[in-house]
């Protein structure tokens, strides 16, 4: 590699490669940067060129370029790591969290936070310049109001007095709705005391809208604008139009009213294949008004049911 040594450099912007020519000063400086662990701070000095051709790297966003440094200062050496700095080692979620500075260096945690940045910034200007939203930061400290979940009690230095933080922005939007705004957003933090499960969280974002004057058809085409508008170039377009599903046919091809359409394995209704089972509890459901008989179908189902049972034997 022409005799040089290289050098990748980290720094917000992605990564960016620099030269350490040969000659006196190069080695002094190899033999400092050697010397010095990875993650460590440091300040170099140079010319940008353009790589020779041949060694591009496409993969690169910097990979056109590179740094033939002048001057190489060492700011801050990195103390022992506890876990390298590569988003395919393994790592428990225990240490990520204890050393989190560390692990929001990973590309992925970096990428993800980019990402959500761009996204809401796309949201506030369809919302607000395209089609006249206000964003209104509404307070997060207020009254007790008992709903669907639990909240979490904030307690005061007046005794016998607290707060509740918001399940969600509800009665302030509400309230800016008979004002007269007519339409409003906010990216809300709602809390919720509920535990952590797969589908709750005591503390989430969520993008929050009210609408005076509109019906379902003007919600659902607003909705499909935002994140037609927002959506990552990088993640390829979304389909032209947005699957619908009424009430009804979630309910009978899931079983819920929220499903994940991801899962494929559709409820089917086999209640005229079943009228003639001679099957106890099956003629006792059929026999009861709106009776029926449905069932999920399995992919070799059956085969796997058999190796189960061979194994149980």
């Amino acid at each position: 590699h022409r005799g040089d040594m290289f050098l990748i450099l980290r720094d917000f912007h992605g990564l960016t490669q620099v030269i350490l020519p040969s000659g006196e000063f190069g080695s002094e400086v190899r033999k400092q940067v050697m010397e010095t662990p990875l993650e460590s701070v440091l300040l170099v000095k140079g010319i940008v060129i353009a790589r020779p051709s041949g060694q591009e790297n496409p993969n690169m966003p910097t990979g056109a370029i590179e740094i033939q440094a002048k001057q190489v200062q060492i700011l801050n050496p990195c103390k022992p790591l506890p876990f390298e700095i590569k988003d395919f080692v393994k790592k428990s979620e225990t240490l990520r969290m204890q050393y989190r500075y560390l692990d929001i260096r990973s590309a992925q945690l970096q990428y993800n936070l980019r990402i959500r940045s761009k996204m809401v910034m796309k949201m506030r200007e369809y919302l607000c310049n395209q089609h006249g939203f206000v964003d209104v930061e509404t307070p997060t400290l207020f009254k007790r109001t008992p709903g669907g979940a639990k909240e979490f009690v904030v307690p005061t230095q007046e005794r016998g007095k607290f707060y509740s933080l918001p399940q969600s922005p509800q009665q302030f939007k509400q309230l800016l709705m008979v004002g007269g705004l007519d339409r409003y957003f906010q990216i809300a933090r709602c809390y919720r005391d509920e535990g952590s499960r797969p589908d709750r969280q005591p503390e989430f974002t969520q993008v929050d809208i009210e609408m005076s004057f509109v019906d379902q058809l003007g919600i659902r085409r607003l909705v499909e604008g935002l994140l037609r508008y927002s959506w990552p170039e990088e993640k390829g377009p979304l389909p032209e139009s947005f699957p619908i599903m009424t009430y009804a046919e979630a309910m009978s091809s899931y079983g819920v009213d929220k499903p994940d359409t991801r899962f494929d394995m559709k409820i089917t209704d086999i209640t005229a294949q079943m009228r003639a089972a001679q099957l106890g509890f099956v003629q006792e459901a059929l026999g009861k008004p709106h009776g029926c008989v449905k069932a999920i179908r399995i992919p070799e189902g059956a085969v796997s049911i058999r190796i189960h049972c061979a194994c149980g034997r």
